[in-house]
């Protein structure tokens, strides 16, 4: 069950919801210039999410990095196919063709950091469609891959997945505040495409990798958090003039208040001194963890906040509750993801259901955070669906029972 678990919070987190955010974002920002096929999209977006569910049904419990050959064999499936579980990896091939082709139509339309993620997109899908063609080759033919081989695969897609959202995410701050000079985003453009594609070995540093690679990604990376800081300075270096005068311009704040303060303890993994122990421990659960919390969620969530605000809404409750509810998301999430680094400091491993009883303190607090952190982050979600809600407009709705349960959500909201 805890490797089940693992599993689906893993993969439905990296490769699900970080494809459809930044797919989501994409699409609004798109539209405001060109006219979009939604039928194309939204026949794109269901397949992609039937493959998931056909993935899940699979129930693979080997952990969510899908660690070959484990994820080839049969006993390391809750078995709802029997001897066919690899039909759970034409699953994530049928995600990942419908994400592909979503992401050339929309790449063609888009421009600035929208096409950096884009690009990502297109060229590092094809890597994870692949790695699926080689585990379902090897559990139907029984055939033999280099571990090596398919690790290096999946990750070939899976460092630039990590910054598809984080370049749209800044997509969007950019809308919101004026940078500081566009040129620093021409500058940045390329390297910005190529350097993910590079650091593939940061994410293989317990594995038996050659030095010169492993050298290669640590610096790679170097360089990319670089050109990522001058797209944090290009906004920061203007709005440390202005004042904040909106609730658009609060949560972009709290959005770069995420970046910084999620970066300052990750700066250090890429370098090899701390390697490969450290790179097993919680300390980069906790890190990347922070990324994903601090930033990446919390710059969704401005994305759907300015989504929602295109619409005629009424005000359900004051925006002093969405602020402080959204605060309460990036204080909670900071602190567990840095009581995550300090457990794993102390070297508590990931991925480990056994652990020692001195750590049984920091994951009571770990949880409690966690709570918290869900109770902040599910509260403001709510009071923008409830926007959404009251803003449908229906012309036609036929059957009776129907428009009462449509009526029946707005007296409650």
């Amino acid at each position: 069950m805890y490797y089940f678990m693992l599993t689906l919070h893993g993969d439905s987190g990296m490769i699900a919801f970080i494809a459809f955010s930044s797919l989501a974002i994409s699409i609004f920002l798109i539209e405001k210039k060109y006219k979009l096929n939604y039928k194309i999209l939204n026949i794109l977006f269901i397949i992609a999410n039937l493959g998931m569910i056909i993935y899940f049904l699979g129930g693979p419990i080997i952990g969510w990095y899908m660690l070959y050959p484990l994820s080839t064999q049969c006993s390391n499936f809750i078995g709802i196919y029997g001897r066919h579980f690899w039909i759970s990896y034409v699953g994530i091939l049928l995600f990942s063709i419908s994400v592909e082709i979503a992401s050339i139509y929309l790449w063609r339309k888009s421009s600035s950091l929208v096409f950096i993620s884009l690009t990502l997109m297109v060229f590092s899908m094809p890597f994870l469609g692949v790695t699926m063609i080689l585990y379902i080759i090897s559990a139907i033919k029984r055939i033999f891959i280099s571990p090596i081989i398919l690790a290096i695969l999946f990750w070939e897609y899976g460092s630039p997945d990590t910054y598809f959202l984080t370049f749209v995410v800044f997509e969007l701050l950019y809308t919101i505040f004026k940078p500081y000079s566009m040129k620093w985003i021409t500058w940045s453009k390329y390297p910005l495409i190529i350097l993910p594609f590079l650091i593939f070995a940061n994410h293989l540093q317990t594995w038996p990798i050659p030095s010169a690679i492993r050298e290669l990604s640590d610096f790679s990376t170097i360089f990319l958090t670089g050109f990522i800081a001058i797209l944090f300075l290009n906004l920061v270096i203007p709005l440390l003039k202005n004042s904040i005068s909106s609730t658009i311009e609060f949560l972009g704040a709290v959005t770069l208040s995420g970046f910084s303060i999620s970066t300052i303890f990750s700066v250090v993994l890429p370098f090899n001194f701390i390697d490969p122990i450290l790179h097993n421990t919680y300390y980069v659960a906790g890190s990347f963890h922070s990324i994903i919390w601090d930033f990446l969620i919390t710059g969704f969530f401005l994305g759907f906040y300015m989504f929602v605000s295109t619409f005629e809404v009424k005000k359900i409750v004051k925006e002093h509750l969405l602020k402080a509810s959204i605060l309460t998301w990036l204080i909670s999430s900071t602190i567990l993801s840095y009581i995550m680094m300090v457990a794993g400091y102390e070297g508590l491993i990931r991925r480990e259901v056994v652990f020692s009883q001195k750590f049984l303190v920091l994951m009571d607090l770990m949880s409690t955070f966690a709570f918290i952190a869900v109770f902040g982050i599910g509260l403001a979600f709510s009071i923008e669906i409830s926007k959404l809600i009251m803003s449908i407009k229906i012309k036609k709705v036929k059957g009776k029972k129907i428009m009462k349960v449509v009526e029946k959500l707005r007296r409650n909201f």
